[in-house]
Formats: structure tokens, sequence, C-alpha cells
């Protein structure tokens, strides 16, 4: 395990060496300076390779996949991937709900995970909303923006993954450490059930943005400033920042649409 964490975290700090190389020089004319300013992209060079990259990964592996997906499962059966999915990021998100100090989003996020997990056979039906048991999303993203981390510093796209910064990548290694289920479980089923989550994880942000992402290359004049504003507004309105604070902090933002650890 401790071999295993050194090697990614070496991969972690020559991955950041390498997008950091690649900062676009801030251009000298006023009027193209104030245009940079407002992109606020340091790292465009990289990060337009790699949206590049992503977009053929998505074109030719992750939407033929999601065909198939469509076309052997009925909807009916992938509303329950969807829903177990979800309902496997309850305990992490009642954690983050404390962390923020907000007891009664915890309290409703236990009630939703509970009346899925039991009267929704493990979470594969959605019995909760059907009862109106309603809960937010809470990631440690949030967390940590409450805390005080409001700078999440530029955004940069990750290879297979997509739109990210500095902010959100740091939740998303924590939340390997936040779930409470890693701690309750035996370890033999926790690994079962971690193999089991990001299964369903990988199938279900494929079906929900592959062809999302294939309208946005298709129709998009310029697909990458598309997909950087999508993933930025996203994010502000997930953060509840007001529109001033949305242009000043305007890469605080994630583009998640059903947060999932």
């Amino acid at each position: 395990m401790k071999k295993t964490f050194k090697i990614m975290q070496n991969l972690f700090v020559c991955f950041f060496v390498l997008i950091l190389t690649a900062c676009a020089t801030p251009p000298s004319d006023p009027e193209a300076l104030k245009l940079y300013n407002e992109a606020n992209d340091p790292l465009e060079p990289y990060n337009r390779v790699m949206t590049d990259f992503n977009f053929k990964i998505n074109r030719y592996i992750y939407r033929p996949f999601d065909k198939a997906y469509q076309f052997v499962f009925p909807k009916p059966v992938r509303d329950c991937v969807s829903n177990a999915s979800s309902n496997l990021s309850q305990p992490y998100y009642f954690v983050n709900a404390l962390l923020q100090a907000e007891f009664k989003d915890s309290a409703q996020i236990f009630a939703r995970f509970f009346t899925n997990t039991t009267l929704g056979i493990g979470g594969l039906f959605d019995v909760a909303s059907q009862l109106e048991i309603q809960a937010p999303v809470k990631d440690f993203g949030e967390t940590l923006y409450r805390w005080g981390w409001n700078n999440s510093m530029p955004y940069f796209v990750w290879p297979f993954l997509g739109p990210s910064d500095i902010r959100e990548t740091v939740a998303s290694v924590a939340g390997f450490f936040l779930d409470p289920t890693d701690y309750v479980l035996p370890k033999a089923e926790k690994d079962h059930l971690l193999i089991f989550r990001y299964a369903l994880k990988g199938i279900n942000t494929i079906d929900s943005l592959s062809g999302l992402l294939e309208d946005i290359e298709r129709t998009s004049i310029d697909p990458y400033v598309a997909l950087r504003t999508m993933y930025r507004q996203n994010r502000s309105k997930f953060l509840n920042l007001d529109d001033i604070d949305a242009q000043t902090q305007s890469y605080d933002i994630d583009f998640e649409f059903e947060e999932d650890i």
C-alpha cells in the first residue's frame, strides 16, 4: 500500500510539473491581455490538448459503450444502476454535511440513505423521492470552500476524467478517506464494495455525460470554451455563488451533474 501511494504521489507531482511548464505566457497587447485575464485559464495550451484527447476518448470509446449499454439494458435497469450509484455516495455526503455543520442536511441525507437502502432494496429503487424525502449533495470540495479555500487555483483538465481544479482534485483524493463505509466494513467486503461502487459510478457517468459531450463537440464553435464555461457555471451553481462571486471566482466550479465519489 505504501509503495502504491508513493508511486501515485510521484506521478501526481510529475503531472503538475508537466502542466505548469505548459502555462501560457500572458500577451503584451492590452486588449489581448484583458481577454486573457477574463478567461482565467493560464494552463490553456495544455488544457486544449487534453480536452481534445478526452473528446476523442468519448467519441471512440465512451460513446460507443454508452450506445451499447442503452441498447442492451432498458431504461428501468439503467435507472436502478443510477439509483444504486447515488445511494452508495450518501454516507460520503453525510460526513461532509457534518463537516459543514449542516446538521439538518445530515439528518435528511441519513433518512434518504436509510429509506433507499431498506425499502429501496439496497438503493436500486428511489423510494425516498417517492416519499418526498429529499437531501442535498455535499462533497468535500464544498466543505473546503466553506472552510475558506475560496481560490481553487487554475482550471485544468485531467486525461479521461475531464475538467477540475486544485481544490476539487484534493477533495476527490480526500474522498477515499472520508467514506465511513471504509471504516465499518471488513477489508474483503470493503474492497468488493469499492470495485462495485466505482464500476457503477463509471457506467452512470458515461451514460449521463457522453451524449452531452458529443453534442458540445458537434454544435459548438469552440468546444473547449463551451465545456469550460459549462463546468464553471455548474460548479458555481453547486456552491451557491452569486453572479458577482461567479465572475471573480470563475474557476471555482466543478463539472458534476450528479456528484459521486
